[in-house]
């Protein structure tokens, strides 16, 4: 029973250990006129897989609710021609910042450099890929693009043991739907809302085998 135990707590150990080897990174970028990084082209953030992007819409405290109506964006993916002619319409809308009044702090969106989404509105990112970000004012009329770039960089440890994969298209929205052009491509806007992570299938297998060595440790003792 003892050494059952004692291998048990090794074990775990090492699995958690290796868990938190893997864990992800967050970048923050604070999405407004005043971020002289978005206002030219060519600013580029770097990501590895299962990082996280967190979008911080413009917010306004109450001593400036007076000052005009605060600016408001609608956010979208598009291609690099998009990107390059700040053109909503190859794209598609991911994120809308509306709320420059929101109470206590501002509305943050976040995005997760996934390879494998669990869920059918989740976005799928692949290594050595660009993906492109614009915005469109809705609080005036006037042209002011703010973009950025962001570079899916390296695969984390957790996905050393995947299978290798065939060249897929840049874009992917959802299992089985695959983007070969978006620039033709008009996909159903989905609910404008934080992005919901899928968990890594490597990490999955992980914690079953913990598990299942835990249930093991136990009918020996």
């Amino acid at each position: 029973m003892a050494l059952a135990a004692l291998s048990l707590w090794v074990l775990t150990s090492l699995t958690w250990g290796s868990v938190l080897q893997v864990s992800a990174n967050r970048h923050s970028v604070y999405w407004n006129s005043s971020n002289i990084h978005l206002r030219r082209e060519g600013y580029t953030m770097q990501v590895n897989v299962n990082d996280y992007l967190d979008i911080y819409c413009p917010h306004y405290n109450d001593t400036q609710r007076m000052v005009g109506t605060g600016e408001q964006y609608v956010l979208y993916m598009v291609s690099y021609r998009g990107y390059r002619n700040c053109d909503p319409q190859l794209g598609f809308k991911r994120w809308e910042c509306n709320r420059p009044h929101a109470p206590h702090a501002p509305i943050k969106f976040s995005e997760k450099f996934q390879r494998y989404s669990a869920f059918s509105l989740g976005y799928e990112f692949h290594v050595g890929q660009e993906y492109y970000y614009i915005s469109t004012p809705t609080h005036h009329h006037g042209r002011s693009c703010l973009r950025l770039r962001v570079y899916v960089c390296c695969s984390t440890a957790s996905d050393v043991d995947d299978e290798p994969e065939p060249t897929e298209p840049d874009y992917t929205l959802r299992p089985g739907l695959k983007i070969d052009d978006i620039d033709e491509y008009n996909p159903f806007v989905p609910k404008l809302e934080k992005s919901v992570s899928g968990s890594s299938p490597s990490r999955d297998r992980l914690l079953l085998t913990v598990t299942m060595l835990f249930l093991a440790a136990l009918f020996i003792s």
